[in-house]
């Protein structure tokens, strides 16, 4: 009988993502995506438009729910923690508008959001089309709200060619123990960073790096050990963050 206990988990850049797995061809996953390149551009003040690539801190990642039925979505934006929803407060002042868009019709290879101008102070309204293939998402759409009595300031609030991929978490499996050792096998998609780490307590948690690894150009595959001769109970997880690592 063993007397060391193991556990491990796989996380994405400190959160636990789930989807949908998605047709091959057009259907829409659930989950989690991140955005790999875009524009955002708030337009027009005094100043004039304001243009800004993405992925940025307050838009990195968009979430995508489809309803069971498959007739509906919402789609939210997100920040680079993955969990603030991307707003701005414009003029006059109030609630923030907030990007996260609901009722969307799903189509064969698409998805709308359209809601004409609403009530007051904002008389907010936007278009936005999503366009979807394996794993993938691309992006187009605007926000636009009637400023009244503020002049100079940004009334149209748009992203342009966002292009967002599906995070698929790292898989764990092949857990063996040899000696004093514990083996288990790592796979994960290319294009992220990931992280082996491990402690010996929970709560609190002081965790160790035991590893590092890059999949650029290729998906991950590798065999992770560990000694932990003088361990009752080990805890292991690994980190998946984007490496930005294109080109």
């Amino acid at each position: 009988m063993l007397k060391n206990r193991i556990i491990l988990s796989a996380i994405t850049s400190a959160f636990v993502v789930s989807f949908h797995s998605a047709d091959a061809q057009s259907e829409a996953a659930s989950g989690l995506y991140q955005i790999i390149s875009g524009t955002y551009n708030e337009c027009c003040g005094i100043a004039g438009g304001f243009l800004s690539a993405l992925p940025n801190e307050s838009q990195s990642f968009v979430r995508l729910t489809v309803d069971p039925q498959g007739e509906l979505a919402t789609m939210t934006f997100l920040g680079k923690d993955a969990r603030t929803v991307f707003s701005v407060v414009p003029c006059p002042p109030g609630d923030p508008i907030i990007f996260s868009f609901d009722y969307g019709f799903i189509f064969s290879n698409s998805i709308v959001f359209h809601v004409d101008p609403g009530p007051p102070p904002y008389f907010e309204s936007w278009i936005y089309t999503l366009s979807n293939s394996a794993d993938a998402l691309r992006i187009d759409g605007e926000v636009g709200i009637d400023p009244r009595f503020c002049v100079d300031v940004p009334s149209r609030f748009s992203h342009s060619n966002v292009v967002a991929v599906l995070v698929l978490p790292p898989v764990i499996d092949r857990i063996e123990r040899d000696g004093n050792s514990i083996l288990f096998h790592l796979t994960g998609p290319q294009l992220y960073d990931y992280t082996v780490e491990f402690t010996d307590s929970l709560p609190p948690p002081n965790w160790q790096a035991l590893a590092r690894y890059r999949a650029k150009l290729a998906p991950i595959d590798v065999v992770v050990t560990n000694s932990f001769t003088n361990a009752q109970t080990r805890f292991f997880r690994v980190r998946q963050e984007f490496c930005y690592c294109r080109d």
